[in-house]
């Protein structure tokens, strides 16, 4: 990756998908949105065209992902996610889409927090790589499979990042 992941800039460039939203909200949800962190999803794939999906609980099948701290390199964190769950350090190749929710207060418009959740593309990895204790953001995971095409119980906007990175 040539140049930073940036979220607000990768919003501006014309390669990157972006959807925004805005959620006006009580003040008691916009406490709780404060607390929502920004997110770095992975799509891995290997040679033969396949996808790295990880086990989410009542979720379902999902794309890996991380939180993004304020002073975290997002490129960085996707090179974990990878290695962490593949055991290859693979550089990330490109960001595919970002998804910007602004939250504000309904009670005042000038509160507002932001969260962010960057798809990128890592470098295609060989085989079937899955690392000998997979985790993702220090968490163990239980199951991971490497499929074509999306999993049938997967989670919402599954569908739609999946084309993304296989198109």
């Amino acid at each position: 990756m040539k140049t930073p992941l940036k979220p607000d800039a990768l919003c501006d460039r014309g390669d990157v998908a972006v959807e925004t939203e805005t959620r006006t909200v009580t003040d008691a949800e916009f406490e709780t949105a404060r607390d929502l962190e920004s997110h770095v999803t992975v799509g891995i794939e290997t040679d033969a065209g396949e996808l790295l999906f990880v086990a989410a609980g009542a979720r379902g099948w999902t794309l890996p992902a991380a939180p993004v701290g304020h002073d975290e390199e997002w490129a960085a964190t996707g090179r974990r996610v990878c290695e962490s769950l593949t055991g290859v350090a693979a550089e990330i190749d490109e960001p595919v889409r970002v998804r910007r929710v602004d939250f504000e207060s309904e009670t005042d418009s000038g509160r507002r927090h932001t969260t962010y959740d960057v798809l990128v593309r890592t470098e295609s990895v060989p085989g079937r790589p899955v690392a000998e204790e997979p985790t993702v953001a220090g968490d163990a995971v239980t199951d991971v499979v490497w499929l074509e095409e999306t999993p049938a119980d997967g989670s919402s906007g599954l569908e739609a990042d999946v084309r993304a990175l296989l198109d």
